[in-house]
């Protein structure tokens, strides 16, 4: 890769996982370690430092994408930190990487949501994502904003690992059977990242928002069974759980998150020829350590 790229957030699942997708095709990424490396007040000394082509910021991924909901704490150190790195990047005519979620969208929607969509966040997670994402377009000309649907990790409080928990509790779980999205790993979600970064090292200038979604579309309750189908051959279920439908509207999920949350990826597709991966596929390696 010619670009020098300074990765962000490499502690993360995410940050992990492509890391490791980077050095199987010998891609070394800069990093910032320890704390420094969320503190806005130090970003200019290390953009100065590593001279970097590029940024992928991937600080705050847990924040953005697997709690129920962020503190208000936790939503002013995302805030501060993105907005800082923004303008740092957009004065070094830099290259910046980010990612965003569908909280950005009320869900009213009958279809996938495309990049066109007007933004109507929900809850205020939602609208401090919708107002960083606006920045990041105004203030970098040179800007990729990845936004993603359902991500799936390892994590043990997050989206993934409470679902996982709700199936081995109760032999009988209460899951809304209106709620919509695209399940992602995360392993196919650096796949995305790691695609979209080495088409713009080559010269590309395709900057702008990008969806992506792992195929297909699904519902709340057709993961779950997916996935307690995997747990039961992993012998981590002793019998096929029975669940029961109940409106979205009764889940603490429906105070923040959309009700769709379906991403139509196709702009992906026709720019960078990124094809889609489907989700089931990607559930026995996030499962791997339970099985170890």
């Amino acid at each position: 890769m010619r670009m020098r790229v300074l990765l962000l957030g490499e502690e993360t699942l995410l940050g992990q996982s492509l890391l490791s997708q980077a050095a199987a095709e010998d891609i070394v990424f800069l990093q910032v370690g320890g704390n420094e490396a969320c503190q806005p007040a130090a970003i200019d000394g290390w953009l100065d430092d590593l001279a970097p082509d590029a940024v992928i910021n991937l600080a705050h991924y847990h924040q953005q994408f697997q709690l129920v909901q962020a503190s208000g704490e936790q939503l002013e150190v995302l805030r501060s930190f993105s907005e800082r790195l923004i303008e740092a990047c957009a004065q070094r005519d830099l290259l910046l990487c980010m990612l965003s979620n569908t909280r950005v969208f009320d869900g009213e929607k009958g279809t996938a949501y495309t990049e066109k969509d007007e933004l109507t966040p929900i809850g205020e997670q939602g609208a401090t994502q919708a107002a960083l994402d606006d920045l990041l377009r105004q203030r970098c000309r040179r800007h990729l904003l990845l936004r993603f649907s359902w991500l799936l990790d390892a994590s043990g409080d997050g989206l993934l690992g409470r679902l996982i928990n709700q199936l081995q509790a109760s032999q009988q779980v209460a899951l809304a059977e209106e709620w919509r999205g695209n399940p992602t790993p995360v392993q196919d979600a650096a796949r995305v990242i790691l695609a979209a970064i080495k088409q713009l090292d080559c010269d590309s200038e395709v900057y702008g928002v990008y969806h992506y979604g792992s195929a297909e579309v699904s519902s709340w309750i057709s993961l779950a069974m997916g996935l307690g189908q995997e747990l039961r051959m992993l012998e981590r279920l002793p019998q096929e759980p029975v669940i029961q439908p109940v409106a979205y509207s009764e889940q603490v999920a429906a105070q923040f998150e959309p009700q769709n949350a379906a991403l139509n990826g196709r702009r992906l597709l026709h720019v960078f020829g990124i094809k889609p991966r489907a989700w089931r596929a990607g559930l026995s390696e996030l499962l791997q350590p339970l099985a170890d």
